[in-house]
């Protein structure tokens, strides 16, 4: 089973304001730095969303399917239960840029502010924007999107709806004796809005019960948009299925990946999920989700 980590509120340096979750950053008794989300509820005085054992989870996907992604823990405080991430900026002159800052400063009219509907946060837009950034380290730039690749057909298998331009970036290291600026691709981060997380348990039930997880699967928007012109983002696998032809290069590899994966193996992740965070028929969820998804990316 994972272990659930008991977090010292005295332990506090700060709260996070980025985002519309309650949380703040800690220090544990090694000297790490984790940032500890509460999760929420799905109404008041009601269940609560999966967002813990969701971030978890992609986190220890992300780990099996070898790809780069923030280390996370089931955490609770008080009471309070949650999840804790640790901070993987890992050096004093090491900077986060995120997604919306990578565009707007290489993309005119970007607007780095807004917050729902960003239409012009397009798949396109992004690799056209590391192309500016990065024009002349050709290497550089491959290894970058295909990262970025992976992170994608992670959030398919997972059903990861929240990749907006806040929840990827690059981490630039500030070194004045070097010829040019240091630029690497952040690890994945910020998995809490998967695999079902947000239904209560009824829901599952019956989405089990009429065998209806392909179309669950396909309902979900993200926060990446396939055409500036559509109205919502595109469905995490929709998105793939559209980048594999417009990007192969980047995205065979990732699903390659998958593909070289037992099922079985995802889904024993989610058997270690202790029952205090996890329902059954929530875990019976998962399960059926990454073996629907698994199976599509599979076929991809």
């Amino acid at each position: 089973m994972f272990p659930i980590v008991q977090v010292d509120p005295t332990s506090n340096v700060g709260d996070e304001q980025l985002g519309s979750k309650r949380k703040f950053w800690y220090d544990d008794d090694h000297g790490e730095r984790w940032l500890f989300k509460y999760a929420r509820e799905i109404t008041p005085g009601g269940e609560l969303t999966g967002e813990d054992w969701a971030e978890k989870l992609g986190a220890e996907i992300a780990a099996v399917l070898e790809i780069p992604a923030a280390a996370v823990e089931l955490a609770e405080c008080r009471g309070g239960k949650g999840s804790s991430s640790r901070r993987f900026l890992r050096a004093e002159n090491e900077s986060l840029v995120h997604g919306n800052e990578v565009l707007a400063g290489v993309l005119v009219g970007y607007d780095r502010n807004k917050k729902l509907h960003q239409q012009d946060h397009t798949l396109d837009n992004i690799v056209l924007a590391l192309h500016r950034l990065l024009d002349p380290l050709e290497a550089l730039r491959t290894s970058i999107l295909a990262r970025l690749a992976e992170y994608l057909v992670l959030d398919a298998l997972i059903g990861n709806t929240d990749r907006h331009h806040e929840n990827w970036g690059v981490i630039l290291t500030i070194d004045v004796a070097a010829a040019a600026l240091p630029i690497k691709v952040a690890p994945s981060f910020d998995h809490a809005s998967s695999l079902g997380r947000e239904l209560p348990d009824a829901k599952r039930r019956q989405i089990l019960a009429q065998r209806g997880m392909e179309s669950y699967l396909r309902k979900g928007h993200g926060g990446i948009f396939i055409q500036n012109s559509d109205k919502r983002g595109a469905n995490p696998m929709e998105l793939v299925k559209y980048a594999v032809q417009e990007y192969p290069a980047f995205f065979r590899p990732a699903l390659a990946k998958v593909a070289g994966v037992q099922i079985e193996t995802l889904c024993s992740l989610v058997d270690a999920v202790p029952a205090a965070r996890m329902t059954d028929v929530s875990r019976q969820f998962a399960q059926e989700f990454l073996r629907c998804s698994h199976q599509m990316l599979t076929q991809l």
